[in-house]
């Protein structure tokens, strides 16, 4: 029998749906969408069986993401807040001059965005969780309008809103997790997956908090209330290369099986010393 795990298990972008008061307004494609998205994230992580919580975010996040602020002033990154402007390849994501206006912004965000962080709200509160996953796949290489263009990225990452060793930062208030669980986590990561044959350029074996430090929702209930540890892992393991208008690639079971398995091995391990 598998075990069950006292941990909350977060998929904020593995959705492809469009939400449907934005049917007519979104010029991006099916695509284009798929491209954006943390693409089979919701089979690779599918441990909805295995623990406390599991959530998984339906929407496109190339349209909408609920992990980032829903104040898109407090983003660095043009038209990346919670209703996106344009994709990380700088494409726009809404027809020209529909793009939606301040009422339905703050429709969306009261429709979709606020009941998410109302779950997220609702895992911090229960005390049977002592771990908050947070599951992510990334592109291969850094997308054109992204903080790190053509860049080869690690394999896996996994972040704690610290340094590279997983350690604070002098400019950032705390980590979200314990710099030896971070560790931990990263370089089982990197072992349980070296065997898997890389589909495009990758990087290190493993990183920790490159290319991303975490997400809205880790910067908000992080390491204050929960443990809360990030994983990216690198598309490169089971699409492959990736533009903006790359073909959808069909998902590989056998392939996602794999990684599931070996992924949640490194968590069983990861929780066992929290």
């Amino acid at each position: 029998m598998t075990q069950t795990l006292p941990i909350a298990i977060l998929l904020p972008h593995g959705g492809l749906a469009v939400p449907p008061e934005l049917t007519n307004r979104v010029a991006l494609t099916p695509a284009q969408i798929f491209n954006e998205a943390d693409a089979y994230v919701d089979e690779i992580f599918d441990y909805r069986d295995r623990v406390l919580h599991w959530l998984n975010f339906p929407f496109a996040r190339g349209i909408l993401d609920v992990n980032r602020p829903d104040d898109a002033a407090l983003h660095h990154r043009l038209g990346d807040g919670a209703v996106k402007g344009q994709t990380s390849y700088g494409v726009p994501v809404f027809h020209e001059g529909l793009a939606p206006d301040v009422d339905m912004v703050n429709s969306l965000i009261a429709t979709y965005w606020r009941p998410w962080h109302e779950k997220l709200a609702a895992i911090v509160d229960d005390t049977a969780v002592k771990l908050v996953v947070d599951c992510h796949s990334m592109a291969a290489i850094g997308p054109s309008a992204y903080d790190d263009p053509t860049a080869v990225r690690p394999r896996v990452s996994v972040s704690n809103l610290g340094d590279p060793f997983g350690e604070p930062r002098e400019n950032w208030a705390h980590i979200s997790a314990s710099p030896q669980a971070t560790r931990l986590l990263g370089q089982r990561l990197g072992e349980l997956l070296a065997d898997v044959p890389d589909l495009a350029p990758t990087g290190a074996p493993h990183a920790l908090n490159q290319p991303y430090l975490g997400g809205w929702g880790m910067r908000i209930y992080g390491g204050t209330y929960k443990p809360w540890l990030m994983i990216e892992l690198s598309r490169a393991l089971y699409i492959g290369p990736q533009t903006s208008d790359s073909q959808i690639v069909p998902p590989n079971t056998v392939l996602l099986n794999l990684l599931r398995e070996r992924i949640w091995q490194a968590i069983v391990e990861v929780t066992a010393v929290l």
